[in-house]
């Protein structure tokens, strides 16, 4: 990104996390300003309460709120130590507010953090937490916590793919959408299903562009298609940058490891969400999650672009969806077996 662009971009002053990890309250506090400065082409929703009582907010960001069309869920923040995710999510919104040409074809919900708890203690007391701040019923801190993106009831608990131990990272929950955080999520995606066409889930790190399945590596029926999505993603974030840096497509089972209880698989398996991601971005420091504040703006930028390709890229598979000429696979990237 050129140098005049950058400094384009943090000329707004309330973009405050263009060049810092902001605190849950300034999230609260930006979002609730954008509401009362753009009230009719923004709103802000308080979809759930976390376990400590914070409110969860899903911003929605509409050329015409009154007039609602097919939509891109972007959720971010589901685990606490992801904070670049929650970046990007803030840089998105403020992209669709300065350059409202993306949203005249589709509306953008986002959610920039799913898990408040989590992210504020990992503020203040251990900057790799993951999980949420349930306490399941322990004073032992290592046993607290459950992992929202396994607390999802498609293929909830499935082994491998999440723990039923309370000290394992990936520790489920006692029974699926236990959580209120994952309950929040889950009450959108029912209250806006025939709306949501594209939905993505930012985490980090490792440079992944992922579909289902997560718990399965049986391949998903149409793959191709998700293939040409995720690579249209990925071909706008190198122009972007003008460097290619390396991210795969393919499955969540087959790039990863096996995952059960996802946000994404719970999109498709639960609500027939044809276009659901995980997109993991770069990594940052020794953990890979310890993101250095100069890697916001290169980060955040490059996946609005990315973003912005696939969210184009459906809109014109659903336009065209009737057309019986349309070619069942676009490109012939998907037939590359890394990539599923």
């Amino acid at each position: 990104m050129s140098r005049k662009r950058k400094s384009r971009l943090i000329k707004n002053a309330y973009a405050f996390f263009y060049y810092r990890f902001p605190r849950y309250r300034e999230i609260e506090c930006y979002l609730r300003m954008l509401a009362q400065q753009f009230p009719k082409k923004v709103r802000v929703e308080r979809i759930g309460e976390t376990i400590q009582g914070r409110d969860i907010h899903m911003i929605i960001i509409s050329r015409n709120l009154k007039k609602p069309q097919n939509c891109v869920l972007i959720e971010a923040g589901i685990h606490a130590r992801e904070w670049i995710t929650i970046s990007t999510a803030l840089i998105f919104i403020d992209h669709l507010i300065r350059i409202p040409r993306l949203s005249s074809t589709m509306d953008f919900y986002i959610i920039p953090c799913l898990n408040p708890d989590g992210y504020e203690y990992s503020h203040v007391e251990d900057r790799l937490w993951r999980k949420n701040m349930n306490t399941n019923q322990t004073e032992v801190k290592e046993c607290q916590g459950v992992d929202l993106n396994r607390n999802f009831p498609f293929m909830f608990g499935r082994h491998p793919g999440s723990s039923k131990d309370r000290s394992s990272f990936m520790y489920h929950g006692k029974y699926a959408l236990s959580e209120p955080e994952s309950k929040a999520l889950a009450n959108t995606f029912c209250r806006y299903r025939k709306l949501i066409k594209l939905f993505i889930s930012l985490h980090c790190h490792g440079n992944l562009i992922m579909f289902p399945w997560g718990y399965t590596e049986h391949p998903i029926e149409d793959r191709c298609d998700l293939v040409d999505c995720g690579f249209a993603c990925k071909q706008a974030m190198k122009k972007e940058s003008g460097i290619d840096r390396g991210f795969k497509i393919g499955s969540i089972s087959k790039l990863m490891y096996y995952t059960s209880g996802s946000t994404t698989d719970y999109a498709r398996g639960c609500h027939n969400i044809k276009f659901a991601y995980t997109i993991e971005l770069q990594s940052g420091g020794k953990s890979g999650f310890t993101h250095s504040t100069r890697k916001i703006v290169e980060i955040g930028t490059e996946v609005v672009t990315g973003i912005g390709a696939m969210a184009r890229f459906v809109h014109k598979y659903y336009k065209k969806k009737d057309n019986p000429t349309k070619p069942k696979c676009i490109t012939t990237k998907c037939k590359r077996p890394k990539t599923w």
